[in-house]
């Protein structure tokens, strides 16, 4: 099937959302192939009505079900990238929004053989949309990479409120079309403070060397490779794909990292960086030193001595704790982690996801059971009278 065919059957299946399902109070479920994700259950809904389509007879919503701002909400459909490799795409559809609180928009992504490193994502919120407007036509326009596998695309709302989307497209453009790609190259300081002589060079949004690396988690000047990427804004604010905003202020470092508050400073000029604050309430203090690194978080602690025989690049060093052969956690953290002036905002994100527990390396020993106390794993033969002969 070439890319053409490809694109009209994707747009019958988004032609079910004006046609699909049965009325229901004067709403319709999504048709097969959307679903819906959000923060935490129950706090959004999607569907279809009929009341004031922008385009059309019939419209898809998405709105909060409670009062709480914190949360976010998107409706999606993913497909095959196969048919779009090396082509520019737009994804367009006319939006109205009422009373939202946060923002809301379109949002589209490109993934490749890793999910944690998207290769194109954009999700409007360099121009969200708030409030109460009516009806408008939006596009995000990403490049397809040959490398790429997936397409996710729907409609985004951080926060309280209703949006509605209508006439969606999906259109191969010439490459006169600008991208709208978030992490489109661009270069971006690591301080929004007075440069220096010794200032590193600026490094784009989605160049992939690393500056910096905890566990598997690397982070440059603009950019931090977590498990929900974030990458850093025009305005020196750090957004992650589900919206949520980290701020640097000198060492501090606020903002909300996996549905929490965060207030934290980053002390270092030596040997040793401290981090400390809280967390969702709870109290953090995460000590990296030549020879220790300490991370606790509330009830949770994990105190890994430095491993200086440990075989890893000569810009890590590896903690770890041992039982015999036997590795039960370890973290490397390398590169500008490591600095007397590491980036405050990528190091606590690059911290946090690594969590608080301990973190098996791969191709780690398994861990052993305890021995058996069985009395009758030990038997060997029963004698008649009901007595117990075993082994000598």
């Amino acid at each position: 099937m070439d890319f053409r065919k490809k694109l009209a059957a994707l747009l019958l299946a988004l032609a079910a959302t004006a046609a699909g399902a049965q009325p229901s109070g004067g709403a319709q479920k999504l048709p097969v192939g959307w679903y819906v994700t959000e923060s935490a259950p129950k706090r959004y809904e999607a569907g279809v009505d009929s009341s004031a389509p922008c385009e059309g007879t019939r419209s898809a919503y998405l709105r909060s079900l409670t009062l709480d701002e914190n949360g976010y909400g998107t409706f999606m459909q993913a497909f095959g990238a196969q048919d779009f490799r090396g082509k520019r795409l737009r994804f367009s559809a006319a939006v109205r929004v009422k009373d939202v609180d946060g923002w809301a928009g379109l949002w589209m992504r490109v993934e490749g053989p890793d999910p944690k490193q998207p290769l194109a994502f954009d999700n409007m919120q360099s121009r969200a949309l708030v409030g109460s407007r009516g009806c408008k036509r939006y596009d995000v326009v990403l490049d397809v990479p040959k490398e790429a596998t997936t397409i996710m695309a729907g409609l985004i709302m951080s926060g309280t409120g209703q949006a509605w989307l209508d006439g969606v497209r999906f259109e191969v453009v010439e490459a006169s079309v600008p991208v709208t790609d978030l992490l489109a190259s661009r270069p971006v300081v690591a301080s929004t403070g007075p440069a220096s002589l010794d200032e590193p060079t600026p490094v784009a949004e989605n160049d992939q060397v690393p500056l910096g690396r905890v566990g598997d988690v690397w982070f440059n000047h603009g950019r931090v490779a977590a498990d929900k990427p974030y990458t850093r804004r025009g305005d020196g604010v750090w957004a992650s794909i589900l919206s949520e905003e980290i701020y640097e202020h000198g060492i501090a470092v606020t903002g909300t990292y996996g549905q929490r508050q965060l207030d934290l400073k980053v002390k270092a000029g030596g040997p040793r960086t401290v981090i400390d604050g809280t967390w969702g309430g709870e109290p953090v203090n995460i000590l990296i030193s030549p020879d220790r690194l300490v991370m606790r978080w509330g009830r949770l602690t994990r105190d890994l001595p430095r491993d200086k025989n440990a075989q890893v690049d000569g810009a890590c060093n590896r903690y770890q704790v041992s039982d015999g052969p036997r590795v039960t956690d370890q973290l490397d953290v390398c590169g500008a982690a490591l600095g007397t002036r590491p980036p405050p905002a990528q190091l606590v994100v690059a911290m946090l996801a690594n969590g608080f527990r301990a973190s098996l390396p791969t191709q780690s020993l398994p861990i052993p059971q305890p021995p058996v106390r069985s009395r009758q794993a030990l038997d060997t033969e029963r004698g008649g009278n009901g007595g117990t002969l075993v082994a000598p």
